[in-house]
């Protein structure tokens, strides 16, 4: 099972919560609030099993194996360090960064800690996208 922890409480860390607990193989473990009772209540709401108050203290939960990061965009490139700072792999909802020299950071610290850092952009994944590029390239 892998066990996500999702970094921020609002309206797109609950679409992913709701993601994951229709998944097989992949939970909701951990969800990360700078206010512990806004944790706790989406906690709630969504089944997740832990709700922490600090991102640092989620971060340093063993049980952990990935990190979605949904805080605002203007906050990922601090917080998906972090996370990589941690030792946690992350998904980083779009927009990855502010902009290319944050985008470009990231992914030096990511490659630099050995671990995994993408975008949360679920078009590119679908089957579907197979069959537009061989569209679009013919």
């Amino acid at each position: 099972m892998l066990h996500v922890g999702i970094l921020g409480a609002g309206h797109i860390a609950g679409t992913m919560a709701k993601t994951l607990g229709a998944m097989e193989g992949a939970c909701a473990w951990a969800v990360a609030s700078r206010d512990k009772e806004r944790a706790e209540a989406f906690a709630r709401t969504y089944g997740v099993e832990r709700a922490y108050g600090s991102y640092e203290e989620m971060l340093d939960d063993p049980k952990i194996d990935l990190v979605y990061v949904a805080t605002p965009h203007s906050h990922h490139l601090e917080h998906g360090k972090l996370c990589l700072e941690h030792g946690k792999p992350v998904l980083c909802e779009k927009a990855f960064t502010a902009n290319a020299a944050q985008a470009r950071e990231l992914i030096a610290c990511a490659k630099a800690h050995k671990l995994l850092i993408t975008e949360a952009i679920w078009t590119r994944y679908m089957p579907s996208r197979k069959i537009i590029d061989a569209i679009v390239s013919s």
